[in-house]
C-alpha cells in the first residue's frame, strides 16, 4: 500500500485537484477538511503551564515551557 498527498479544491460536492498532480482513476482515500479561522478571529497564545493548568493537572512546582525561554535555545542548532 502506498500513500499520497494532494492539495484538493472541493466545489459543489466534488474534488478537484489544486496542482499538476492528477487524482488516481480508481483509489480509497481519507478526506480531511480544513477550515481556516475568520479573518477576524483572535488566536491567543498560552505557555505549556497555562494549558496544563487550565486542564487541573497537578505538578511539583510550576510547569514550564523551554521554547519560551531564549537561553535554552541559545545554542540551538549550532
Amino acid at each position: 500500500m502506498s500513500y499520497k498527498t494532494l492539495e484538493v479544491e472541493l466545489e459543489n460536492g466534488r474534488v478537484h485537484p489544486s496542482g499538476a498532480d492528477a487524482l488516481p482513476s480508481k483509489a480509497h482515500a481519507l478526506l480531511t477538511i480544513i477550515t481556516p479561522l475568520p479573518e477576524n478571529a483572535s488566536v491567543t497564545s498560552r505557555t505549556l503551564g497555562d494549558a496544563l493548568r487550565g486542564l487541573g493537572v497537578n505538578g511539583r512546582g510550576d510547569f514550564t515551557d523551554l521554547s519560551t525561554n531564549k537561553q535554552h535555545l541559545a545554542d540551538f542548532g549550532t
